[in-house]
C-alpha cells in the first residue's frame, strides 16, 4: 500500500478545496454518535470561509494518493473570542481569559473511517501542534465519541468543563486543554 502523504495547506489554497473538505465533513459527521445532516455541512463551508483568514490559521491535509483521507485545521484565538462562551458550568477567568498568542484552537480532526487506527489523525494532530508558539491548545469533542475522547487523553488532552454551541439542537460537548511544547 502506497504511504500516506501530509501536507500543510495555507489558506488561500485551502478555499480552492472546500467541496473536498465539505464531502469530508459531511461523510465523517454522517457517521454515529454524530449523524449530522447536510445543514451542519454547509455551516461548516461558512465557517471556513472566515476561519481560513483568521490569525494562526494551520492546516494539513493526509492524503493517500490523490484521495483525502483525514484533515485537521485551527486557528488562534483572539481575546474577543466567542470560545468560553455557552459554558454549562463557568469556568475562572484564569482559565476563559484570552490575551494575544495564549490559546490555538483545534477547531476539526477529521479522518475517514477505512483510514482510522492508522495514526492519521495523530500525525495530523502532530503536525498541527508542534512548535506553536501559542502556551496552550484547546478543542471541544462529543463525549459519545468515545475513540476520539479516549485518543484525545491519551495524547495529553484534559477535560476542563463542557459547553454547548448555540446551534438549534445542539449536544454539549467537552472542552479539553493542553499546553503546547508537550
Amino acid at each position: 500500500m502506497a504511504a500516506i502523504e501530509y501536507h500543510a495547506v495555507p489558506g488561500d489554497e485551502a478555499a480552492s478545496r472546500i467541496e473536498e473538505y465539505r464531502a469530508l465533513y459531511a461523510e465523517v459527521y454522517g457517521e454515529p454518535p454524530y449523524e449530522w445532516g447536510a445543514e451542519h455541512a454547509d455551516l461548516f463551508v461558512e465557517r471556513f470561509a472566515v476561519q481560513r483568514r483568521q490569525e494562526g490559521f494551520a492546516l494539513v491535509e493526509a492524503r493517500h494518493k490523490a484521495q483525502l483521507v483525514g484533515l485537521g485545521f485551527g486557528v488562534t484565538l483572539l481575546p474577543s473570542t466567542p470560545w468560553w462562551r455557552n459554558l454549562v458550568t463557568p469556568l475562572p477567568e484564569s482559565m476563559t481569559t484570552e490575551r494575544p498568542g495564549r490559546t490555538w484552537a483545534l477547531v476539526e480532526l477529521l479522518v475517514r473511517a477505512p483510514w482510522r487506527r492508522r495514526h492519521v489523525a495523530r500525525t495530523i494532530h502532530d503536525l498541527l501542534l508542534t512548535g506553536r508558539p501559542e502556551e496552550r491548545a484547546t478543542l471541544t469533542v462529543l463525549p459519545a465519541a468515545t475513540p476520539a475522547v479516549a485518543a484525545y487523553r491519551k495524547w495529553g488532552w484534559r477535560q476542563v468543563g463542557e459547553k454547548r454551541n448555540p446551534l438549534p439542537g445542539a449536544p454539549v460537548f467537552a472542552v479539553m486543554v493542553r499546553g503546547l511544547g508537550e
